[in-house]
């Protein structure tokens, strides 16, 4: 046999080897490694080192990340969990530290990010059956990072629907849930994947809101009920329908699933001490409105036309005097921010009522 054919026959063989080596080591991990059960979405506040999932509440502007999760089984029957977490809490207990992992595994998972939103921003029921017809999505976010850790982001989808006021650096605020999706892709398939692992979706609710992981920010003050309920879905029942559906839609608002213009403003009151009838309201001109501040106005604070009433919110136009570019939080049709002209057009007066802030 020629020097040349030894070479060749040598990479032969040494190709051979190779793929029987990654071959059965294909077969020894799919027998001995953990066995992949369930992925866990879990949100850690402000690079504190612990990811927990279920409901976890900040205030706007608190950063916060979203960690993937992975349980698995050994075969020695021992639960543990892939995350690049450095703790971890899943269901109100704190994983030990030996049933942590980091993915070292041969294969590669593909980790696929959702908001988990009501179908719509508005519903408007006549009867106790529509509220039936409600439900949840799991809305894919094509622009967030496909990695085991991403950035925390409150933006709904809803609100290019909505065409709400740009926030620009104001902190955002509002309720938002997360779904992640873990695909496990193997050596024969690169398009099909081989086991796909889903967090809590986006059928378990209303019944699992306490466990679904989610975010509730909220700004301060008196602004804490109104700012918590953006990104959620408003249920308006008719006069007819609300007997029927309050205990429902009462309940669907302590749990952060729906909210209703009377249940916004009833948790507006109770928080800051005050009931409707104990507000005192005065016509002020919004052309030349009170001023901003401990004297005069302050977020959180009502005005009214009739029927329509807004929460006061930011000062974005002339500083220090409530005017028609100041921004406000409007609950008409879905929660948006709105400029105070805006909702209020015409000329005219408008009543405003100060709300106390219980936390001062």
């Amino acid at each position: 046999m020629t020097p040349e054919k030894k070479i060749l026959w040598g990479v032969v063989v040494g190709v051979a080897i190779l793929m029987i080596v990654l071959f059965s080591a294909e077969r020894v991990e799919r027998e001995i490694a953990p066995q992949l059960k369930a992925a866990w979405a879990a949100v850690e506040v402000e690079n504190s080192g612990l990811a927990r999932t279920g409901r976890v509440e900040i205030s706007s502007g608190t950063s916060f990340q979203l960690h993937a999760v992975v349980e698995a089984e050994t075969f020695r029957g021992k639960t543990v969990y892939y995350t690049e977490a450095e703790r971890l809490e899943i269901d109100g207990r704190e994983i030990p530290q030996d049933a942590m992992r980091v993915w070292r595994r041969a294969v590669e998972p593909r980790i696929l990010w959702f908001t988990v939103e009501g179908f719509k921003p508005f519903m408007e029921i006549r009867d106790a059956a529509d509220l039936e017809q409600f439900r949840f999505e799991e809305l894919f976010r094509p622009d967030w990072p496909r990695t085991w850790v991403v950035p925390g982001n409150l933006q709904p989808s809803s609100e290019r629907a909505l065409k709400s006021v740009p926030l620009g650096n104001i902190p955002r605020f509002g309720t938002q849930r997360y779904h992640v999706r873990v695909e496990i892709f193997g050596p024969e398939s690169e398009i099909t994947p081989r086991q796909r692992l889903r967090s809590m979706q986006a059928l378990e609710l209303p019944a699992e809101a306490d466990s679904f992981t989610t975010v509730v920010a909220t700004s301060p003050g008196a602004l804490e009920a109104p700012s918590r309920v953006f990104g959620l879905t408003q249920i308006e029942p008719t006069p007819d329908s609300l007997a029927p559906t309050a205990d429902r839609l009462a309940s669907w608002f302590r749990e952060q699933i729906s909210f209703s213009r009377l249940t916004v403003l009833r948790d507006l009151l109770e928080r800051s001490g005050v009931t409707y009838d104990q507000l005192e309201w005065h016509s002020v001109d919004l052309a030349a409105g009170p001023i901003w501040g401990d004297d005069g106005v302050d977020g959180g604070d009502l005005l009214r036309v009739g029927d329509r009433w807004v929460v006061v919110f930011h000062d974005e136009g002339q500083p220090g005097v409530l005017d028609r570019e100041d921004l406000c939080l409007d609950f008409d049709k879905g929660a948006r921010i709105q400029r105070m002209v805006d909702v209020f057009s015409g000329e005219g007066l408008v009543d405003w009522a100060a709300v106390p802030d219980s936390s001062s």
